[in-house]
């Protein structure tokens, strides 16, 4: 059942206002070409300024997207059960006290490691029955404190948070970069990671742990053409300096990959669909990183 917050969210969104409740700013404060890659997408007004904010549902992005939304809904249900029979995996034990429409799936970009900007947060999340797909995007580095912003105003309905690597990476990141800016926020969550959980399962069975490999072997998909997660810095770079969408729009999907993988493995690693993949003798190989 959606809250009455969400609800707001949604009806705001029809009317023409972001996802945070603010009144969107005209569209032609978008650069152009990046209103022409994300026509979903428009300038959105916070307290710090404006920030650049798409958000679609998954079925219209994805072309499995009914399939994967239903076993995701199924995997809490399943979770509950393995954990009466004492079955669920330890680092899944955040999932069976969950509900579908508190929790959401987390995946950030950022221009390098600890102390550079983060200029990307991109949300999965269940409401009115469907997947819906959110990303926050800087178009500068002095947009940083709205993105943040903006993330801030829905974490009070986030009741788990879900993440690969984000214990280690994405939380603390958005985390220090709220205190860096000295915003106020709330969030009292449960952070389940899918790293953690995919070594448990997978680690003496695959060439390594990163996402894009549990991608191949679990969802049996290979990225053609996708960006590679050490050029998005730079990438991120020169948009900034030149303000060119080509540059960025590979982006906006690596993160939007990144973030339904997240779901299949989920599903997998309580025994849904794909659960009994053969997998490939395995090579010698680092799990760190996505």
């Amino acid at each position: 059942m959606l809250t009455d917050d969400l609800k707001r969210q949604f009806s705001a969104l029809r009317r023409g206002q972001s996802a945070g409740g603010e009144r969107r700013a005209d569209r032609k404060s978008a650069p152009r070409e990046l209103q022409e890659y994300f026509p979903e997408g428009g300038g959105c007004d916070t307290p710090y300024g404006e920030v650049f904010a798409c958000q679609v549902a998954l079925g219209s992005i994805f072309a499995d997207a009914a399939r994967l939304t239903e076993s995701y809904r199924e995997a809490f249900r399943r979770a509950r059960g393995l954990a009466r029979e004492g079955a669920l995996l330890r680092h899944l034990a955040p999932l069976a006290e969950a509900e579908v429409e508190g929790t959401a799936l987390i995946d950030t970009e950022t221009a390098g490691w600890q102390g550079r900007p983060l200029f990307m947060i991109g949300l999965l999340r269940w409401a009115e029955g469907e997947l819906v797909l959110s990303q926050y995007f800087a178009r500068d580095y002095a947009q940083e404190a709205a993105l943040l912003s903006q993330f801030a105003a829905v974490l009070p309905e986030i009741k788990l948070l879900v993440s690969f690597n984000g214990k280690a990476f994405d939380w603390p990141f958005v985390r220090d970069r709220m205190v860096y800016h000295r915003l106020q926020w709330e969030a009292e969550f449960a952070h389940l990671d899918l790293l953690h959980c995919s070594r448990s399962r997978w680690r003496s069975r695959l060439p390594n742990c990163r996402l894009q490999t549990l991608e191949r072997y679990l969802c049996g998909r290979w990225r053609s053409g996708d960006v590679p997660s050490a050029e998005i810095p730079q990438r991120y770079h020169d948009f900034v300096r030149e303000q060119e969408a080509r540059l960025i729009a590979p982006i906006f999907h690596h993160n939007r990959l990144d973030l339904i993988t997240m779901v299949e493995i989920l599903v997998v690693l309580v025994g849904g669909e794909g659960a009994e993949v053969k997998m490939e003798e395995k090579e010698s190989g680092d799990d760190a990183g996505r």
